[in-house]
Order: structure tokens, then C-alpha cells, then sequence
């Protein structure tokens, strides 16, 4: 059975949202923050590897044009 939540680094552990702020000329190194709270949540190359970790685009969500989207 597959996870129903991403539960690492993608979710704000201030505000518990999952909602980044992604330049559109991110590099692996570009800090990323939460779009809702601006916390600090770890480089791009960070999250996406957690991403990754948690089944990627073949898990319950997929990265669309730098947004996360709940695969239903």
C-alpha cells in the first residue's frame, strides 16, 4: 500500500502546509521556503531528492512545472 502523505521535508514543520516557493531559475543550491509562513525548509536539491525518496511521480503526488499536485 502506498503512503497517503508526503511526511519529510516538503511539509513546513512550522505551519504543516505544503506550499514552497520555487524560483522559476532554481539550481540545486537555491534555498527554498515555505510560501506560507517564509521558514526556510532547504535547498532545491534537498527536497527534491526527498521527493524522490518518497515514491516521486509515481507516489501520491507528482512535480508539474515546479508545483507539487496530489495524484488522485
Amino acid at each position: 500500500m502506498r503512503p497517503k502523505y508526503l511526511n519529510h521535508k516538503l511539509e513546513c514543520p512550522y505551519c504543516l502546509t505544503i506550499r514552497l516557493r520555487i524560483p522559476a531559475d532554481a539550481r540545486p543550491d537555491t534555498p527554498i521556503f515555505c510560501d506560507d509562513c517564509g521558514e526556510y525548509l532547504g535547498t532545491w536539491d534537498e527536497l527534491q531528492t526527498d521527493f524522490e525518496k518518497q515514491g516521486g511521480n509515481t507516489g501520491v503526488f507528482r512535480i508539474e512545472k515546479g508545483r507539487f499536485k496530489r495524484i488522485d
